[in-house]
């Protein structure tokens, strides 16, 4: 079971809006390899490849997506905020919403992050704790796709017209810090890609 990283040629820091809808291209990948592993390996015992896949998606949900999180709520958003234009104050109610989402995300993938961390340490799943996990992953998948679709087709659309060039500038540089800040796991492919754009 590959785990897909994410596309070629991804947008780097000084493209803060594709590089936040290049996370969530990875937030989809991340999420469908859960569902699979959850859908294929739920009455049986977690092979290697499972397993691999199953770690890597916990890892990038525990230490990646948080930055991702934090990206938009303390970099981009604020500075919506602050932009003077009828369309930005026409989605604050939407950005409200958003971060309301983040905070139920965070919760189910806590319980997703038990439950698979258990997982790993045991090899097999009890009956009705695969059906719960099972039918949280759908959950989380129906929110996501919505979330994410206010996300990419209205807000970082508007962000990228009301935003001058000095505030993305802005928003790109606070994006690399944390990830200096906090790089991620150490040897995890993610961590590797993001120290060679960092030096770049």
């Amino acid at each position: 079971m590959p785990v897909p990283m994410g596309s070629k040629g991804q947008a780097d820091f000084t493209q803060p809006i594709d590089l936040l809808m290049d996370c969530h291209r990875r937030i989809e990948n991340f999420l469908e390899v859960l569902k699979r592993v959850v859908d294929e390996y739920g009455g049986r015992e977690l092979d290697q490849q499972a397993r691999d896949a199953l770690t890597t998606s916990l890892n990038y949900f525990r230490q990646a997506a948080p930055r991702h999180t934090e990206d938009e709520e303390q970099s981009l958003f604020p500075r919506m905020r602050k932009a003077d234009d009828a369309q930005v104050r026409g989605v604050m109610a939407a950005m409200d919403r958003l971060e309301s989402d983040h905070r139920k995300m965070e919760a189910a993938h806590a319980r997703v992050d038990e439950v698979g961390l258990r997982w790993l340490a045991d090899g097999q799943l009890d009956s009705d704790t695969h059906a719960e996990v099972r039918a949280l992953l759908n959950e989380m998948a129906a929110g996501y796709a919505q979330h994410i679709r206010l996300e990419d087709e209205e807000v970082f659309v508007l962000a990228s017209k009301v935003l001058d060039a000095e505030t993305l500038t802005a928003v790109g540089e606070e994006m690399k810090q944390r990830r200096v800040d906090d790089p991620g796991r150490s040897g995890s492919r993610c961590a590797e890609r993001r120290a060679q754009e960092l030096s770049q």
